[in-house]
Formats: C-alpha cells, sequence, structure tokens
C-alpha cells in the first residue's frame, strides 16, 4: 500500500512517520520550501525563532509518551500576563482585578451589570453567551475587543461554540475560568532547540519522500476514488499516484478542488519579530493584548521558552497580528509594543515579518453545518481522508493533531479496511468505538438494541454486551457471531457492567471511546458519527450526551441529562416529558446518564471508571463530577438520537435503601460542608417521604442512610484496579 499526504507541518508528517514505522511506503507534497508549517522554527539575527507562539500541553499521557520519545522535552511553569486598558493584569483575569485596577468605572459597573444580566438571552452568538453570562460590562469591555480583533467578524456573527469552549464562569470572582486548555499551570517545551525540532524528529525517517516546492493543483478522479493527485515542481507540472491520500491543506482548498465551494473562511496571520537590544524584555512567556485597539493579539518571547535561543546580550518577541490588511501595521505594531514599555524604541534593532495564509479557522455562526456538508462532500472519496488543523477546520493543538493522525495511520492499516464507499461516514477519521451495551432486560430488548448498532453507519466500532447471564455467551455466538460478550455473573448493578465492559474496549481493542447503552435502548444509525464528530470539534468534551427519546413516544424527551438540586435536594431528568424540539441546541449539562453516553479514554483514564457503591444515578452523577473535575466537559448533543424504552422500577425497601445508602456515600465525597448539608438534607428527605405517603419506607431509607455513613468510601475503581477484569 502506498499513501499520498499532502503537506509537510505537524499533521502530514505524524502520519507519514507512523505509517512508515508500519511499513508503509509514502509520499509528502509541501508546497513550502521548509517542512513544519506552522510548527517550524528558523535563524534570525543568531536567534532561534518559532513561527508564532507555541504551547505544549496534553491530558494524554499517551500522546505525551509519544512526544517525549521524539525530542527531550522540559517542563516550563507557566508565566503570562495580560495587557488591558493600559494596564497590567494576572493572567488569568478574574473580576476582583478588573474592579480594583479600573476603579471607579468597572468597581461598580461590572458587579451591576453582572447581576442584573438577562440570563435567559438565547446563547446563539458569542456576544449573546457573554451577555448572559457575565452582563454587558464584561463583554464590551474584556472579551469581545481581543475576540473581535482575532477573528475579525463582529461578535455576534461568531459561534457560541468559541465562547463555550474558551470562556467559562465558575463564580463572580472567577470570571476567566477558562477552558483545561487554557487553564493550566506548566506546560511542555522541547529542550534543545525550537518547537521545530519535533518536526524534524518526525521527519527524520522519511526525509527522503518529502518534496519540497510541491505545490497541489488538483486532483483526477474515477468515481468514488482519487487515483491521482496534480502538482508543480520547478515548473513542471506532476503527478502523485497512491492507494490512499491524506490531505492537510486547508478543507475550503480541497473542496475547490473536487468540484465543491464552502463559504467557510480562514484568518491571516502575521508573526512579527523584534530583535531588541536587550538581554529580555519580560519574564512571561507571553502576554495577552487585550484592547481592540493594540494590533497585537499574542506576544511570547523566545529566551524565555528556550534560554539558549539567542546571544545573551539580545532577545527576540514574536507578536501575533491578525489585523496585517492595514499598510503600516508593522510600524503600528512595533509602536504598540513600546507603548507597552516592554522596550524603547532606540532598542529595536531589526525587524522580520512571516506571514501564514489560512491560521485560524473563522468559527461563524454557521460553520458547524458548514464544515458538515463540507465533509459530507469529501465522504464520497472512498479513499480520501482529512487531518489537522486547516483540514479539519478546527482550532486544534498540538496533541491534537498527533492524535488525529494516529487515528488516521491506524484506520488506514486496519487488518479489513472498510472499502465500500457507502459504510465511510463524514468524518475526517475514524477513531475506534467500543459501545457496550449493559444487558439489564429480556433478550428481545438486548437484539433490538444489539442491532441498531451494528446497522451503525460508523465502520471502527466494535459491539460488546456486559452481562450476568451465562446463556446470552452461546445465544449471541450463534445470531450475532460479531458481537463480543463479557459474563461476570457476581456483578451488582450497572455500574460493574459496564467497568467490565470498558476495561476490555479499553485494553484489548484499544478504544478511543466508550459508548454506554442499557439493552432498553436502540439508536439511529448515525449516532456514533455525530458524537464523535463533537468530540473531534471539542476536545474537552470528555462526556456527550445525546437526545435520549421516549420509544413509544419518539417526538418526547426522556432526558438530556441530569440536574442535581442541592436544596430541597432532588435529582431530576432534564426535559423530561418535554416535546423534543425544544431541546434542539447543543448546550453543556452537569450530569450525564448513562443510559446512552459516550464517553473519551482520556477523561476515563483520568478520572477513573463508574463506583459500583452508587445505584440510583448516583454513579451517574458521580463519575460526571469526577469528570469535570479533571477539566472535562459534558456536554449535550442533539443531532445524535437515541429511543429509550421505560420500565420504572418498583419502589420497594431495597430500592429505598439502595437510594439513601447512594445518597450518603455521594455527600461524603463530593458535598461540602457535610457536617451542616448532610443533616439539613437528610432531616428534608424524612419529612417528604412522611409528607408523601412513604412512611412504611423510612426505615429502609434510614437503613440505607447509616449504611452510606458507614461503610468504607474508599477510592473509585481505575483501569489499574486489580478487581475490574476479575
Amino acid at each position: 500500500m502506498k499513501v499520498g499526504i499532502i503537506g509537510a507541518g505537524m499533521s502530514g508528517l505524524s502520519t507519514a512517520h507512523y505509517l512508515h514505522r508500519k511499513g508503509v511506503e509514502v509520499e509528502i507534497l509541501e508546497a513550502a520550501p521548509i517542512i513544519g508549517g506552522f510548527a517550524h522554527s528558523f535563524q534570525w539575527n543568531g536567534h532561534t525563532c518559532d513561527w508564532a507562539a507555541h504551547r505544549l500541553f496534553t491530558h494524554d499521557d499517551h500522546i505525551l509518551e509519544i512526544l517525549q520519545s521524539l525530542v527531550p522535552l522540559r517542563t516550563l511553569n507557566r508565566v503570562s500576563a495580560v495587557r488591558l486598558g493600559g494596564k497590567w493584569l494576572k493572567d488569568p483575569v478574574d473580576a476582583v482585578q478588573l474592579c480594583s485596577r479600573f476603579f471607579p468605572r468597572n468597581t461598580f459597573s461590572i458587579p451591576w451589570t453582572y447581576l442584573t444580566r438577562n440570563r435567559h438571552i438565547p446563547e446563539t452568538s458569542f456576544e449573546s453567551y457573554c451577555l448572559a453570562h457575565f452582563g454587558s460590562r464584561l463583554e464590551e469591555f474584556l472579551f469581545s475587543p481581543y475576540t473581535r480583533k482575532m477573528f475579525g467578524i463582529p461578535m455576534d456573527r461568531l459561534s457560541v461554540e468559541w465562547a463555550r469552549k474558551k470562556v467559562r464562569l465558575s463564580g463572580p470572582l472567577d470570571v476567566l475560568r477558562q477552558g483545561s486548555k487554557t487553564k493550566f499551570n506548566y506546560f511542555y517545551y522541547p529542550r534543545d532547540g525550537g518547537y521545530g525540532v519535533i518536526c524534524d524528529a518526525l521527519a527524520a525517517p522519511v526525509r527522503d519522500r518529502i518534496r519540497l516546492n510541491s505545490r497541489m493543483t488538483g486532483l483526477e478522479i474515477d468515481g468514488a476514488r482519487v487515483r491521482r493527485v496534480r502538482y508543480e515542481q520547478d515548473g513542471q507540472s506532476r503527478t502523485l499516484e497512491a492507494d490512499h491520500f491524506v490531505s492537510t491543506i486547508p478543507l475550503t482548498t480541497l473542496c475547490s478542488m473536487t468540484g465543491f465551494e464552502s463559504p467557510l473562511t480562514y484568518r491571516d496571520v502575521a508573526a512579527v519579530y523584534v530583535h531588541v537590544d536587550k538581554p529580555q524584555t519580560t519574564p512571561n512567556h507571553w502576554i495577552y493584548y487585550m484592547d481592540g485597539d493594540v494590533a497585537v493579539n499574542r506576544l511570547c518571547e523566545i529566551k524565555n521558552l528556550y534560554p539558549q535561543a539567542g546571544p545573551p546580550e539580545t532577545s527576540v518577541v514574536c507578536a501575533e497580528v491578525t489585523g496585517c490588511d492595514r499598510p503600516d501595521f508593522l510600524e503600528k505594531t512595533v509602536r504598540d509594543l513600546v507603548d507597552s514599555g516592554i522596550f524603547r524604541m532606540e532598542q529595536v534593532l531589526d525587524t522580520t515579518v512571516v506571514r501564514r495564509e489560512f491560521s485560524y479557522p473563522v468559527y461563524s455562526c454557521d460553520y458547524e453545518q458548514d464544515v458538515d456538508r463540507a465533509m459530507e462532500h469529501l465522504a464520497r472519496f472512498q479513499n480520501l481522508r482529512t487531518v489537522g488543523r486547516a483540514a479539519q477546520f478546527e482550532h486544534m493543538e498540538i496533541d491534537n493533531c498527533l492524535e488525529s493522525a494516529l487515528q488516521c495511520v491506524r484506520e488506514l492499516t486496519a487488518q479489513a479496511p472498510v472499502e465500500l464507499a457507502e459504510q465511510r461516514s463524514s468524518l475526517p477519521v475514524e477513531p475506534r468505538i467500543a459501545t457496550i451495551v449493559a444487558d439489564t432486560g429480556d433478550a428481545e430488548s438486548l437484539l433490538r438494541c444489539v442491532d441498531s448498532f451494528l446497522a451503525a453507519d460508523y465502520a471502527q466500532q466494535q459491539v460488546i454486551v456486559a452481562t450476568t447471564d451465562a446463556s446470552r455467551r452461546d445465544w449471541l455466538a450463534v445470531e450475532r457471531p460479531t458481537v463480543t460478550v463479557l459474563v461476570d455473573s457476581a456483578a451488582h448493578g450497572l455500574p460493574s457492567l459496564y467497568n467490565k465492559g470498558i476495561a476490555a474496549a479499553l485494553r484489548e481493542h484499544d478504544a478511543d471511546f466508550v459508548l454506554l447503552v442499557q439493552n432498553n435502548t436502540y439508536a439511529e444509525p448515525d449516532l456514533p458519527a455525530k458524537l464523535v464528530r463533537i468530540a473531534q470539534r471539542d476536545p474537552e468534551a470528555g462526556m456527550l450526551v445525546p437526545q435520549i427519546r421516549l420509544a413509544d413516544q419518539p417526538d418526547t424527551l426522556w432526558t438530556i441529562g441530569l440536574r442535581f438540586r442541592s436544596f430541597p435536594p432532588s435529582t431530576k431528568n432534564i426535559g423530561r416529558g418535554r416535546p423534543a424540539a425544544e431541546f434542539a441546541k447543543s448546550r453543556e449539562v452537569d450530569f450525564a446518564v448513562s443510559s446512552g453516553l459516550l464517553v473519551s479514554r482520556e477523561a476515563l483514564e483520568k478520572a477513573g471508571l463508574f463506583d459500583p457503591g452508587f445505584s440510583c444515578y448516583y454513579e451517574d452523577m458521580d463519575l460526571s463530577r469526577r469528570v469535570r473535575a479533571e477539566n472535562f466537559r459534558i456536554r449535550y448533543v442533539p443531532e445524535a438520537r437515541l429511543y429509550h424504552h421505560e420500565t420504572p422500577a418498583p419502589k420497594t425497601n431495597d430500592f429505598f435503601a439502595a437510594w439513601g445508602e447512594s445518597f450518603v456515600r455521594y455527600y461524603r465525597r463530593h458535598m461540602s460542608p457535610l457536617w451542616l448539608l448532610l443533616p439539613l438534607h437528610f432531616a428534608y428527605l424524612l419529612v417528604r417521604e412522611l409528607l408523601t405517603g412513604n412512611a412504611s419506607r423510612v426505615p429502609a431509607l434510614c437503613h440505607g442512610m447509616w449504611r452510606g455513613l458507614h461503610k468504607r468510601l474508599g477510592r473509585p475503581p481505575t483501569m489499574e484496579s486489580a478487581d475490574v477484569l476479575n
């Protein structure tokens, strides 16, 4: 097999490197005279310079190990600052800083507009999200100027997804609690050399297979396959023939070459380098310039990342500028930096500019639908895949690029690759999914559930049934031989069954995601692909919940997730019994339900598995809370639909005892102050049950609470737990 790769940036080189390791012949076309793309380094005035500001931070230990095997990495404690309104602020910014440093106007306007904001504004754009969550003063003073400068479009035309990914609110004193990729205390950087040494290491074994100065000009297509890529090199037209092609060029460019014009747009970036006669301008790794009238978005000082970058008596700063269409942008950039006080004009020794097109995908309000249409168009080409930031139209960090490349490699080198065009989903690459069906019902329901996932338009999927009934193994071996059956006759409840399946999924099937469902559900064929599509766009979403509808009332919701009300204490299914059409917008939820739930491998490895000591939805809430504690988000995906057959469990003494035990265990692990909340809420529950006619169940409830209070809480099980597979 031969694979042609278009683009020798981080994604293209990663794909080529790991295909080569598996013995696959590769050939890489690169339009530029150098490799590395956005991740390259170069020498200038005796200094090693990266293109723009780079940092490496990942939750994925496996990805980190891969990168460390390529180049030695050093750990740096993050040092950064914010420049706003002519003043220096700590990063991350909080409301206390803004109110105290900008007295008196913000001292009163920020809390006032926060408290009086309209919380019910429909979240349709970046602007409306900020107004609903923070109020008008923070939106106009802090969030919108920087973001408008970055993307170059009005904030009411920027997708709400950018706000959900980048701006988080936990409370008025923590206004800028950002996503896990933007709120970190340390990061990694190559020990020797600039950022480009990572790409150099990836390119080393395939260096003779890279064609530089080779600009792709078109494709030769035969039905559902790409036969050749046309390109120009040294003024001559040439072709590259291969069995498969991987494109890392901009999605819009590839679509145009295949006869589809996409309205998606990118933002160009100019990296302005200033050589200054000063050993160090600031101690910061990077500085954010938030004001809209300042040309600079972000500033990086290379020597603070790599002290051996250049001579000790001078330094180089790199300013990232998106508003580079004005003729005097270089002069304005230098002037704005001088005005911020980090160096004087007479200390400027030299300047240079390196421009890059297609740097930032612009997340307009309709970008997700536009990306879907583009990917659906490209999905018709059976042997063409897209990998990387520009090709997938995603703001991907280096770990996401590497992960996407590895998934592509695994897909291409599978033992039995799917070759039928109609079985190709419209995803750039298909991560491996293990669908785990918890068998807690009758055989007919189980078969209906299993068949719905076997019919899914997703090739990289393994269906696993976890059951306590040993007879299911022989029965399914005949009825559905491709299904893996795990039997655990000692399993107690859903958590144990799910843990059995998760352990097998991650260890034996090397799954990137696990999809958890109960056997009283069934799915639409595109559910896995739609969940994974959002997971690829939003890597910080560790859990994704489909729209779960009632099977006997398919236009009515069963749930989109859980809500826990601390007082009076109550667990509620969000949207239960309401028209599904009312919940057509994606949103974050606090707690997922394991009746239908996609969880990333990374989230499970960080947060652990289900705790078998919980039941009655508390197992879902406990895992959800641990996942969120690891800085992952839980996202509801309305376009992915699952149907649930509701079979209400009788509220017996055993039910009340189990509920009471789980309630107390949950409080012990997650609620504070326990000494106050537990007695108060316990008293409320007793009164509630007495008033609602459940007085006969109160002894069982109290017995369960007593067990929950006195049983050892312990740690949640992890993949390393010895008892997971036993």
